[in-house]
């Protein structure tokens, strides 16, 4: 019952025009020019990726999350991203020093791939990816890795 209403909510969403609820609520008077969501394969194989990174199976969620990025779409950065912390979340509770290591260093390539690509498109919420969340990821795992390979 549940699952079915997820998705009978996202389908909502999907397909009623924005600010339907506003619009109904205010008589007609919601603004037309609000910008439509349309889900790309590799946001609909991202998410489908989390869904499986959130019931634990990790490495499904990883051969999801590369099957995302070889589209080449327009949310790969956000791919890119969310793989990365995957990987560090993987590294934050692993017990095994080596797992922790290499999933750290790929959650710190993911996070430097997500960044170069975001400020290299021309599209801003792509190039905010740098100022906001990836950034202060790539610092945690940096800082983590250095703690587990002291010099």
């Amino acid at each position: 019952m549940r699952k079915a209403h997820l998705l009978i909510c996202s389908v909502l969403l999907l397909f009623c025009p924005p600010g339907f609820a506003q619009e109904s609520s205010r008589g007609g008077s919601a603004k037309q020019d609000a910008p439509k969501v349309i889900e790309t394969d590799d946001m609909k194989l991202a998410m489908r990726a989390g869904k499986l990174e959130t019931a634990g199976k990790y490495d499904e969620a990883l051969k999801v999350y590369a099957q995302a990025i070889d589209l080449k779409g327009r949310f790969t950065p956000f791919v890119y991203h969310n793989r990365g912390m995957l990987y560090l979340h993987r590294a934050k509770a692993s017990q095994d020093r080596q797992s922790r290591i290499a999933d750290l260093q790929h959650a710190i390539d993911d996070f430097q791939t997500s960044i170069r690509l975001g400020a290299a498109s021309k599209e801003e919420l792509n190039r905010g990816l740098e100022k906001v969340a990836t950034r202060a990821n790539l610092q945690g795992a940096t800082k983590l890795l250095e703690k587990e390979t002291p010099r």
